[in-house]
């Protein structure tokens, strides 16, 4: 790999790195935070209580998912792979992959994945 490629290895590293810490800390925080005990009361308060639990479960697993998407991505950075299609296996360009760090596709057959579905 040339100099220019162990650059852009390292950046994506960290910065794969920092979003999964993050989202890992936030994980943990959000984990901690105690749920709504939902008391005999008003209907709207027991609704709002049972929204709040619902969006908490929402955002948990969205995070979640992010997290595994950030951990492949590091994956395939560890193994050669990252920064290349998994449709076509061409390149995927650095401006994406800064935008998306977890992407595995490029611009053209994520267009064509939303058009038409995988292969």
């Amino acid at each position: 790999m040339n100099r220019t490629g162990a650059r852009i290895d390292t950046h994506a590293r960290g910065r794969l790195a920092a979003q999964l810490k993050g989202i890992v800390q936030r994980l943990h925080r959000d984990g901690e935070v105690p749920q709504t005990t939902l008391a005999v009361g008003d209907l709207l308060d027991v609704a709002q209580g049972l929204q709040q639990q619902e969006l908490a479960r929402l955002s948990t697993a969205r995070l979640a998912e992010r997290a595994r998407r950030l951990q492949s991505a590091l994956a395939r950075l560890h193994d050669g792979e990252y920064g290349v299609c998994v449709e076509c296996n061409g390149p995927i360009a650095p401006k994406r992959l800064r935008a998306l760090p977890d992407t595995t596709t490029c611009v053209a057959c994520q267009e064509r994945l939303e058009r038409v579905g995988p292969r």
